[in-house]
C-alpha cells in the first residue's frame, strides 16, 4: 500500500516521537537514584516489567520505540512507569512542547 506523501510524514513524525520516548525510558531506567545512599542506579527491565504486568521483552520493545504496533507505549503504561521509576510525566514529554501548538491545528 502506498501512502501519500502527507501520511508518510505524520508516520515519519510518530516513528521519531516514539523512538525519542523510548529513549526517555531507558535513560529514565538507567539513572533512577536510591532514596537512601542518593547513588544512581539501573533498573532491570524485569523489575519495570513486573511493575506493568507484562513481559521484559515488551519493555525493550518500548525502548527501542518506533511505530510498529508493539513498541508505542500506550500512555496508561506510560503514567505507570513514571511513578515506578519516580520520575514526572513531563520528564518524558517535556521535549514536545510544540505539539500544543499543533493540537490547536486540529
Amino acid at each position: 500500500m502506498k501512502l501519500s506523501h502527507k501520511a508518510k510524514k505524520n508516520f515519519e513524525e510518530d516513528n521519531e516521537f516514539y523512538i525519542k520516548l523510548g529513549k526517555k525510558l531507558r535513560q529514565a531506567r538507567r539513572t533512577k537514584v536510591n532514596e537512601f545512599t542518593g547513588k544512581e542506579t539501573i533498573v532491570p527491565l524485569t523489575k519495570v516489567a513486573k511493575e506493568l504486568k507484562c513481559s521484559y521483552q515488551q519493555i525493550g520493545k518500548y525502548e527501542k520505540g518506533g511505530c510498529k504496533e508493539g513498541n508505542r507505549i500506550p500512555l496508561v503504561n506510560l503514567v505507570k512507569i513514571s511513578k515506578f521509576l519516580k520520575k514526572p510525566l513531563s520528564y518524558f514529554l517535556d521535549d514536545y512542547k510544540e505539539l500544543d501548538v499543533v493540537a490547536e491545528e486540529f
